[in-house]
């Protein structure tokens, strides 16, 4: 990552300072059962993003980035077009989505169905809502394909904390 001194002055901003505490808060937690890697990457000459890796050592759990550019956010998880989110306004509401989705994903509330050029992620959040997201490179109909697709459901990324004790460690609002 960058040092303070040249880090763009968004990434201080207060979320910036909620995102880093959060990804500070992930680094601690989860402790051998997850790596958290922080790095600017530079796309275009001028323009970049922080992003922010959480890197489960399980195989069967889901890896998640997080690339805040500044002005928006892009969150990835999955292996299929449809774990991919961008998020246009860079308020708290987009934080508390952010929260929220990792914390479903290290909880392990979550599953993947693949079918041709096509995927389908099935998450459940800490209060109980579901969310379903699916995605397709393909503009032909393929009516049923979420039942005989391939599924993949996710493991939770550390094994020593069930979801509710990490929506505690980890809650869904925070002062800013």
């Amino acid at each position: 990552m960058t040092t303070e001194e040249s880090a763009p002055a968004w990434s201080a901003d207060t979320i910036g300072r909620r995102l880093r505490a959060f990804a500070e808060e992930l680094e601690r937690e989860p402790g051998p059962t997850c790596t958290v890697r922080r790095q600017w990457e530079s796309y275009v000459e001028g323009t970049g993003g922080l992003v922010t890796e959480l890197i489960p050592s399980r195989t069967d759990a889901l890896a998640v980035t997080l690339t805040d550019f500044g002005s928006d956010f892009q969150l990835e998880a999955g292996q299929g077009p449809s774990g991919n989110w961008e998020i246009d306004e860079r308020d708290d509401q987009a934080v508390e989505f952010i929260q929220s989705t990792v914390h479903a994903i290290i909880a392990g509330r979550v599953s993947e169905v693949f079918g041709t050029s096509r995927s389908r992620v099935a998450m459940m959040h800490a209060d109980h809502s579901d969310r379903l997201w699916t995605d397709s490179a393909c503009i032909l109909p393929q009516p049923g394909w979420p039942t005989r697709g391939r599924k993949r459901r996710i493991s939770p990324c550390p094994a020593a904390h069930s979801g509710r004790q990490w929506a505690r460690l980890f809650p869904l609002t925070s002062a800013t």
